[in-house]
């Protein structure tokens, strides 16, 4: 099931609810700080490394929310982009409750909008962090869309999410898109090693391995897995999570962020170790999950900038005026007083870019 509890949004309805690179993005007038890490695993030295001090807001590395779980980074002329959401389809019942039995829908005037005014190139890298409709459902129109369609795009995500994407017509027909399936464990170079030669990649991608939002009762709705493209997804509920999975990013030797974005849960053991400079980390959605915010600021080192994510209403258009005022501000709060002091905890706008 989606991984957000309800927003203070009380006239629009709400829901309940992992690269090694350089993550850049953010609110206006925010900054953030960014600091020297080494690209490679975080099982190597760099875990034990001490940090360099930090520069305040000039690494070049920047972040724009695009409102749920969806993040857009970029840096030194490359774009990562991560569970690119824009519809924000209403997903309740007239009961209020949620209703995973509805159609699924495509808001193409806010789509071609955003990438008109905001996403206004093709990233070489789209990232999932699961299957729920939330975070898959605009991803093949936004393939098709022509201000991407001719780009070479790789979609990293698991088994499950990529099927999806196959049952939806991905990559399409001529496309050069590319889906590549992760599972957890893989450092990814880019660019690509030159044949005998040897090179410091620009970025590097860590995937690992993560956990679905737990809320009331104890699960999440749609839950399940595939091991072959189903019919072509009609529904809500058709969309199934399929594994979660966040993404380290690191770039060159400048910063390292981590994306536990996609949800407000993760594995501790799977990224023990890992000390990013910046934690893009799910905020709602955690009602059955012990101690969330301090195991996950602990188990990381004490980053020193955390950036909410996945703590709006869901379902304000992106053009709306009123989105920004449907972010779960008791949810920051709670983060700020998890971290402590020496954290920065950042709070984002939608659409809106600043530099780490």
């Amino acid at each position: 099931m989606p991984d957000q509890q309800p927003a203070a949004a009380p006239h629009r309805p709400s829901r309940r609810g992992v690269l090694r690179t350089g993550l850049a993005a953010g609110a206006v007038g925010a900054t953030g700080i960014a600091t020297a890490s080494a690209a490679g695993s975080f099982s190597g030295d760099q875990a034990s490394a001490a940090r360099p001090a930090a520069r305040r807001g000039n690494s070049g590395v920047r972040l724009r929310w695009l409102g749920i779980a969806g993040w857009e980074m970029t840096f030194d002329g490359h774009r990562v982009v991560i569970d690119p959401y824009l519809t924000r389809q209403g997903f309740t019942g007239a009961d209020g409750k949620p209703d995973m039995t509805r159609k699924l829908e495509v808001d193409h005037r806010i789509i071609d909008r955003v990438l008109r005014e905001h996403l206004t190139e093709a990233p070489e890298f789209l990232l999932l962090t699961h299957g729920h409709w939330d975070h898959l459902a605009d991803v093949p129109y936004l393939l098709e869309h022509p201000a991407w369609r001719d780009a070479e795009i790789t979609v990293l995500g698991s088994e499950t999410h990529l099927h999806l994407l196959t049952a939806m017509g991905v990559p399409g027909k001529g496309r050069k898109h590319r889906l590549a399936v992760v599972s957890g464990g893989e450092v990814l170079r880019h660019p690509l090693q030159p044949s005998g030669k040897r090179s410091r990649p620009d970025c590097t991608v860590e995937v690992v391995r993560s956990l679905h939002s737990q809320v009331g009762g104890y699960g999440f709705d749609p839950y399940g897995t595939l091991t072959a493209p189903p019919a072509r997804p009609r529904t809500l509920d058709d969309l199934v999570e399929g594994g979660t999975l966040g993404y380290q990013v690191t770039v060159g030797n400048r910063l390292t962020v981590m994306f536990l974005s996609g949800t407000a849960n993760f594995a501790a053991r799977e990224v023990s170790g890992a000390r990013p400079d910046v934690l893009v980390l799910g905020a709602s959605g955690h009602a059955a999950v012990h101690d969330y915010f301090e195991r996950a600021v602990a188990t990381l080192g004490r980053p020193r900038t955390v950036v909410p994510s996945h703590h709006d209403d869901l379902v304000t258009p992106l053009d709306d005026p009123a989105v920004h005022g449907t972010v779960d501000r008791a949810a920051v709060d709670r983060l700020r007083r998890a971290a402590g002091s020496g954290i920065r905890v950042l709070s984002p706008r939608h659409l809106e870019q600043f530099e780490l």
